[in-house]
C-alpha cells in the first residue's frame, strides 16, 4: 500500500454539518415562509448529456495514477489538497452507473480508478482487504465492482470480492451497528467510531454480495446491519435530524430484488418499509425545498444559498432508490408518481446548475461559491443517471 496524505477528516465534517445546518435551516423557513416550486423537468436527453458532461469533467481531470482531481477553486483556479477513499470509491460507482448507459469515457477513467483503488488495498488476516481506514471506503468499492460484473459478466474480482466482504462483515457488531474506522496498523476497530452514512454504505454493499453470491452468507450480517439501521441507528448514535440515507434507499431496493429462500424471513419487514416510508418523507421535503431556492431577492434571505450539489444530488439518489423499491414492494403504499416528481425535479436543478465552459477544469462540474469537489459530480451524475427511467416514461 502506497503512503498517501489525506487530510480530509476535517473537510467532511465541515460539509457534512454546513449540510445539516442548511437543511435544518431550510425546514424552519419552509415553515414560516411560503415560496412557489420551480422544478424546470429536462427531457431524458438533457439528463443523459448532462451525466456524459459530468463524466467527460471526471476523465478530463483525472490525475496520472489514476485518482481524481479531488477539490478546485475556479476563483483562484487552484487545485486544493486533500483526498477521500470513500469518494473515489463512490466516484468510480457513478462512472460504472454511467457505463451501463452507455457512456462510453466513463469505462478508461473507471478502469484506471480501479487500478489506483486495487493499489492501495491493505491485505489483513484471514484472507481480508480493506480500501483505506475508513470502512464505508470499502464497501462502496465493493458496490462499484459489483455494477462492474453487472456490465461485464466478468468474474474476475469475484476473489477480490469475497475478501473486501469479509472485512466488511468483521466491522459488524452483534447488534448490527458497523465501526467506522479501522486501525489497519494493528487490524483492530477504533472503537466507539461513527459515521452518518458508512451503515447504509455496508448495508448496500453486504445486500449486493448476497445477490451476487446468494449461497455465501452475506445475507446474515446484512439483515443485522439493516433491522439496526431502520429500527434505532439514529436514536443510538444521535443523529438529528435523522440521517437522509440515500445509501439506505440503494441498499433497501437491492434486498427487494434478493432471491427468495425456502423458509428464510421475508428480506424487508414492515419496519424497514416504514422505515422507507420515512425516508421517501425527508427526500420529498430536502427536494421541494431546494426548488424553492433563488440566487437573489428575498428568497434568496429566506431560504438561504442552494445547497452543495453533492446534497442535492444524494436525494435523487435516494428518491430512484424509493421509486425502485415501490416497483417491487406492493407494501411500501407510496404514491411512487409523485416520488417520481421530485425525482425529476431534482434533475431538472441539477441540469440548470451545471457549468459549460471551453476550460476543462469548469466544463461539466458543478460549482458552488467557486469551489467544486469530485463528489458533487459523483453524486449528480448517479442522480441524474436514477432519474432516466422516470424521464423517459415523460417525454
Amino acid at each position: 500500500m502506497s503512503l498517501v496524505s489525506i487530510p480530509v477528516a476535517t473537510t467532511v465534517r465541515r460539509r457534512v454539518g454546513t449540510g445539516i445546518v442548511a437543511w435544518l435551516g431550510g425546514i424552519g423557513a419552509l415553515v414560516a415562509v411560503a415560496h412557489p416550486s420551480s422544478c424546470p423537468a429536462p427531457s431524458s436527453e438533457e439528463a443523459l448529456r448532462a451525466s456524459r458532461d459530468g463524466v467527460a469533467w471526471i476523465a478530463a481531470n483525472q490525475l496520472a495514477d489514476g485518482s481524481f482531481l479531488y477539490r478546485y477553486d475556479r476563483g483562484r483556479r487552484a487545485v486544493e489538497p486533500g483526498y477521500s477513499y470513500a469518494r473515489h470509491g463512490g466516484t468510480l460507482l457513478a462512472l460504472e452507473q454511467a457505463r451501463g448507459v452507455g457512456i462510453s469515457r466513463a469505462t478508461n477513467t473507471a478502469e484506471r480508478a480501479i487500478d489506483w483503488a486495487v493499489g492501495e488495498l491493505t491485505n489483513l488476516a484471514g484472507g481480508r482487504a480493506a480500501f483505506g481506514p475508513e470502512t464505508g471506503a470499502t464497501a462502496l468499492l465493493v458496490v462499484a465492482l459489483v455494477e462492474r460484473r453487472h456490465q461485464d459478466g466478468v468474474t474476475g474480482d469475484d476473489e477480490l470480492l469475497d475478501r473486501l466482504g469479509r472485512f466488511l462483515a468483521g466491522a459488524v457488531t452483534k447488534r448490527g451497528s458497523v465501526v467506522a474506522a479501522w486501525d489497519l496498523a494493528t487490524d483492530e476497530p477504533v472503537q466507539g467510531s461513527t459515521s452518518p452514512f458508512f451503515t447504509g454504505e455496508i448495508l448496500w454493499a453486504l445486500a449486493r454480495l448476497h445477490a451476487e453470491f446468494p449461497r455465501s452468507g452475506w445475507d446474515e450480517p446484512a439483515r443485522r446491519v439493516s433491522h439496526y439501521l431502520v429500527t434505532e441507528r439514529d436514536d443510538v448514535e444521535g443523529w438529528f435530524p435523522p440521517v437522509s440515507d440515500h445509501w439506505a434507499s440503494y441498499a433497501l431496493a437491492e434486498m427487494a430484488t434478493w432471491p427468495t429462500n425456502a423458509g428464510a424471513p421475508a428480506a424487508l419487514n414492515e419496519a424497514a418499509l416504514s422505515y422507507a416510508r420515512r425516508q421517501a418523507g425527508i427526500f420529498g421535503l430536502q427536494a421541494r425545498f431546494e426548488s424553492q431556492r433563488r440566487p437573489e431577492g428575498l428568497v434568496r434571505v429566506t431560504r438561504g444559498p442552494v445547497a452543495l450539489t453533492s446534497g442535492i444530488g444524494t436525494v435523487g439518489e435516494g428518491l430512484g432508490g424509493i421509486w425502485r423499491l415501490g416497483a417491487t414492494e406492493s407494501g411500501l403504499a407510496l404514491d411512487r408518481e409523485a416520488v417520481g416528481d421530485r425525482l425529476a425535479c431534482i434533475a431538472g436543478l441539477l441540469v440548470a446548475r451545471q457549468t459549460h465552459s471551453d476550460d476543462p477544469r469548469l466544463d461539466g462540474a458543478w460549482f458552488r461559491s467557486d469551489v467544486t469537489q469530485v463528489d458533487d459530480a459523483q453524486h449528480a451524475i448517479s442522480a441524474l443517471l436514477q432519474a432516466l427511467p422516470v424521464l423517459e416514461v415523460r417525454s
